[in-house]
């Protein structure tokens, strides 16, 4: 991720600001803090929480932070790609399939300190069967002991009946939502479910549409 892709995310310049503001705060309760595992999601605003958690990581990296992004979105793969040049291909589950460590799944990407897991593109029961058959959350967190930070990009909110799966993942959250279109019903419930499993909230960024 080149310093033009980041100037090319159509943010406007408060929401620049605060994406900044967002990974001084993330950078600085992730330091030597086991509990550095953030997921960032969306009601219905996909690639808008993409573009921050993607921003973030690479201000986090001019930083000298190490990331580890965890894209646990197999819809979004090409999207998460436009960013990192990786060319990884979703392999979390087939490495887990015949490996006991994640950390063969992680693939380098073009920004220095950057590293990319990609999920694949499976239907909601069987990602939530995979995810507890393999037990993802004890083979993602040794990765905590190599990582300033561990980004966790989840699906969109709306499009999953049972979030728990990827909340429990999580130490920490950022919520990305529309400025305008925005169910406020919804967005409190999902904020109380992020309460529930015990998720620090990093706060809610507001995407213009």
């Amino acid at each position: 991720m080149s310093e033009n892709d980041v100037k090319q995310i159509d943010f406007n310049e408060d929401t620049l600001n605060i994406l900044y503001d967002t990974a001084v705060a993330i950078r600085k309760e992730n330091h030597n803090n086991p509990d550095n595992k953030t997921i960032f999601s969306s009601l219905n605003k996909q690639k808008a929480t993409i573009d921050a958690a993607m921003h973030i990581a690479y201000i986090l990296t001019q930083l000298k932070d190490r990331v580890l992004v965890v894209n646990l979105d197999g819809q979004s793969v090409a999207y998460v790609e436009e960013y990192i040049h990786s060319k990884a291909k979703p392999n979390l589950f087939t490495t887990l399939k015949t490996s006991m460590f994640l950390s063969e799944a992680i693939n380098p990407t073009e920004c220095e300190k950057l590293d990319i897991i990609h999920v694949e593109d499976l239907p909601e029961e069987d990602l939530k069967k995979k995810f507890n058959e393999y037990n993802v959350l004890s083979k993602l967190s040794p990765l905590k002991n190599y990582y300033d930070h561990i980004f966790i990009i989840g699906p969109e909110v709306s499009n999953i009946d049972s979030y728990g799966t990827y909340l429990e993942l999580a130490d920490s959250a950022v919520t990305v939502i529309s400025a305008i279109n925005n169910n406020r019903k919804d967005l409190k419930h999902y904020l109380q479910k992020i309460n529930l499993f015990n998720v620090k909230s990093f706060g809610i960024l507001r995407k213009a549409d």
